[in-house]
């Protein structure tokens, strides 16, 4: 499987971010390192989860859920959806 392209990945990352910023009123760079050091954007990087898949706003909410529940995988997005080794 390939990688996710980096336009792919720079326009999630702009729109979960702008989200997260809107939402949670958080400075960009709090939602910058919200975003990329989540497991959720760990398993948008990883080739074998598919997260590209989703649409921004099932992103979004899948980091809502990890940010609640502290896995990601407690979505209902994934755990119909994504077949995501944890690591």
């Amino acid at each position: 499987m390939n990688k996710i392209r980096t336009y792919s990945l720079d326009y999630y990352n702009q729109r979960v971010i702008t989200r997260i910023m809107d939402k949670y009123n958080f400075s960009e760079m709090e939602a910058v390192r919200a975003f990329l050091l989540s497991e959720t954007h760990r398993m948008l990087e990883d080739p074998e989860c598919a997260m590209w898949e989703f649409g921004e706003r099932s992103l979004f909410e899948i980091w809502e859920v990890e940010k609640v529940t502290g896995d990601p995988r407690n979505s209902e997005h994934i755990r119909s959806e994504v077949e995501c080794p944890k690591k």
